[in-house]
């Protein structure tokens, strides 16, 4: 089998950093649930699979339909529902002994912290998307607009102020 992509994040995580993932019990690990399906998936197989980059946006006939395709999904209202189980013999939890630093235990305890409910920041949120739905035409993701918040051209003391409005801890309003 020869998997053909355009993220070497996708090729890179399956090839030369999975061994040092799972060594880390995959803290800190983008998609992580999704890397582990796809190894546990690879290792399932008796054949060899190969991965193949490819230029994305260079009019790469496959390539161009998947992005269409992606397109389509992401537009979608509903959510398709993927297998993403993982028998239990494989998907080892925790980190390797000798892998374990101060740093990557910290990490893993926070990753593994209940989120906090905020009411207030899921309202602002919910009012960014509509606004900005109501502003350019399209829907923008909540995982988007955090990262907006983020950007290097937007200068520290307004990017923290949009931040802390965001979560309602700015005294402005009824304050």
């Amino acid at each position: 089998m020869i998997i053909v992509t355009d993220s070497k994040y996708v090729i890179n995580g399956l090839t030369t950093h999975l061994d040092e993932w799972e060594n880390k019990g995959w803290t800190e690990v983008k998609n992580k649930i999704f890397f582990k399906r796809a190894a546990y998936l690879l290792r399932k197989r008796s054949a060899t699979t190969t991965f193949r980059w490819v230029k994305g946006h260079n009019r790469n006939p496959g390539n161009e339909q998947s992005d269409a395709l992606t397109k389509q999904g992401a537009m979608k209202n509903s959510n398709n529902v993927l297998n993403l189980d993982i028998p239990k013999e494989f998907n080892l939890q925790g980190v390797r002994l000798s892998s374990l630093t101060q740093a990557t235990a910290y990490r893993g305890i926070k990753e593994h912290e209940s989120p906090i409910n905020r009411e207030l920041t899921k309202r602002n949120i919910t009012l960014t998307i509509e606004a900005v739905q109501n502003y350019t035409g399209s829907k923008e993701m909540e995982a988007a607009i955090w990262q907006g918040l983020q950007q290097t051209t937007i200068h520290p003391r307004i990017s923290q102020f949009l931040y802390k409005s965001m979560h309602n801890t700015q005294k402005i309003g009824s304050y």
